[in-house]
């Protein structure tokens, strides 16, 4: 069953929320110079640019960064942007996260810079910070165009349109709490709206767990199932700000969105493979097998793909997690219906019948 991200990314530019600006540049420059996106995590910088390519009929030919950081990648890549699609098509060339190249990818730095100046096709390039100092001389040679923050009220109106969609009862006030709490983060807000979702029903915005650094993960995921250069998932996982642990259910949440056929059945043993010494860790404390598991889930599924692959895919938030904390939420519930039905005297069902009331007087 797709998730609610997956159902609700815009197919085209009219749905595309916020930053109508930033679109009008894109299509008015588009080919003139290459084009630099630039903003914090969340706000479509990717997913325009696979719209315009759609909007334009243009085949997206789409890199990261990261996977193309020494000389003899770029000279590649700089090949394949001269190369005509086998459709007939015009290519544009995406590469994401521009401003994940090092100091020390010094020869990957110049050759892109080439391909910039040669201009052999469309180009976007796509940054969270676009004035870092490594990023001096590439400025010279796009045009930089800004994303803002969407506003939280085009967020909540968004999500109330979901919710209308999906036949949820919702309340203003939780969608404007889901909208603020997302700091200007399409993608965010909808996995929160999501994550309260309990038996067809909406829960409070209070319910929500205190927010993690989803954009670090967000990110070592999209490298992960992107690249297959070993050392730009070791660079990647050095940057982890989180339990191991936790990294496995976003990938196995994820992989099958990405990948397919032969590719994703390697993933998955690689996968298998790592839940098996998950296990043995946890079980046993036998943290010397802790690399392994790393390497199983990380570079195993990396390397599963024969080549990487150009589509856009909203990633999306364990479905495993979400379920863990539903059933969370609902112990946590049940043990308060309980106490409230022994200090009133009655059955736990009356006082689920009740609780709509009993809310308004207690904390719950």
């Amino acid at each position: 069953m797709p998730t609610l991200l997956e159902k609700y990314t815009p197919q085209d530019l009219s749905g595309f929320l916020g930053n109508s600006k930033a679109i009008q540049e894109v299509m008015a420059n588009l080919g003139k110079k290459p084009v630099l996106l630039h903003g914090g995590p969340g706000v479509g910088k990717t997913l325009l640019s696979h719209l315009v390519a759609k909007k334009l009929d243009y085949e997206i030919y789409e890199v990261n960064a990261s996977d193309h950081r020494n000389k003899e990648s770029m000279e590649s890549l700089a090949q394949i942007a001269k190369q005509q699609s086998i459709f007939g098509k015009k290519r544009l060339l995406l590469i994401d996260e521009v401003d994940g190249l090092s100091r020390a990818d010094a020869g990957g730095s110049a050759e892109l810079v080439k391909i910039l100046k040669d201009n052999p096709c469309p180009i976007i390039l796509t940054a969270n910070n676009a004035y870092d100092k490594k990023l001096q001389t590439i400025r010279t040679y796009t045009l930089l165009v800004p994303f803002t923050k969407v506003n939280y009220l085009s967020i909540a109106k968004r999500m109330r349109e979901i919710c209308s969609k999906e036949g949820l009862e919702c309340d203003d006030a939780t969608l404007k709490a889901i909208a603020q709490r997302a700091n200007g983060s399409v993608r965010s807000a909808i996995l929160d709206l999501e994550s309260l979702i309990v038996e067809g029903k909406l829960l409070e915005a209070k319910y929500l767990s205190e927010r993690d650094i989803e954009d670090n993960i967000f990110n070592i995921i999209k490298v992960i199932l992107k690249t297959q250069k070993i050392e730009a998932v070791k660079d990647v996982m050095r940057g982890l700000d989180r339990q191991p642990f936790d990294l496995f259910w976003w990938v196995e949440e994820n992989v099958c969105k990405e990948y397919s056929g032969a590719d994703l059945a390697r993933a998955i043993e690689w996968l298998s493979l790592a839940d098996i010494y998950r296990q043995r860790i946890s079980r046993r404390q036998d943290w010397i097998l802790l690399r392994y598991f790393i390497d199983f889930m990380t570079l195993g599924v990396a390397l599963s793909k024969n080549e990487m692959y150009r589509k856009y895919v909203p990633y999306g938030f364990p479905t495993y997690v979400q379920k863990m904390g539903k059933k969370k939420l609902n112990i946590e519930e049940d043990a308060k219906i309980t106490e409230i039905g022994e200090k009133m005297h009655c059955s736990k069902n009356i006082v689920r019948e009740e609780l709509p009331y009993l809310r308004q007087f207690l904390k719950f």
